[in-house]
């Protein structure tokens, strides 16, 4: 198993998107416009016409990412809420894919710690949890004493 951990990631929330619109793709062209590296994406499945989708860019990105608020909000795209100061835990391993029930124990030990998760996205062999910072060193001791 291998723990890779990122400081200082912001999480970037779009609530209550219209599922007709080009809004993800117009928002992600602006960001990328603006020198803005995307990291993990995110996104629920429509509901009523309806989606909500997020993804993480380091906080040092956040003056560049404020200053095309205004920019999304012309092309009627929905402003971002921002939560900034987090943690990417990234956790990889080759035995993933036969491991019947491994997220399950990713799950139950981020619960069990009461870990606050701001936005989960998954490969093939990793699981990368965006969390708080309060609560990350918890979490990775917790990840390498039951994974390891």
């Amino acid at each position: 198993m291998k723990l890779d951990v990122t400081e200082n990631v912001s999480a970037v929330s779009f609530n209550n998107v219209p599922l007709d619109r080009t809004i993800m793709e117009d928002t992600l062209k602006i960001v990328a416009n603006a020198g803005i590296n995307v990291d993990m994406i995110s996104m629920t499945a429509p509901t009523s016409e309806i989606f909500s989708f997020g993804f993480t860019v380091k906080d040092d990105d956040i003056p560049k990412l404020l200053g095309i608020v205004k920019e999304l909000r012309e092309k009627d795209c929905v402003a971002p809420m921002i939560n900034s100061g987090n943690r990417k835990i990234v956790i990889q391993t080759g035995t993933m894919t036969n491991t019947i029930g491994f997220a399950a124990r990713v799950f139950e030990i981020l619960n069990g710690l009461s870990a606050m998760i701001l936005m989960i996205t998954t490969g093939e062999d990793e699981i990368s949890v965006l969390i708080r910072n309060a609560d990350a060193d918890a979490v990775c001791a917790a990840f390498e004493k039951e994974f390891q």
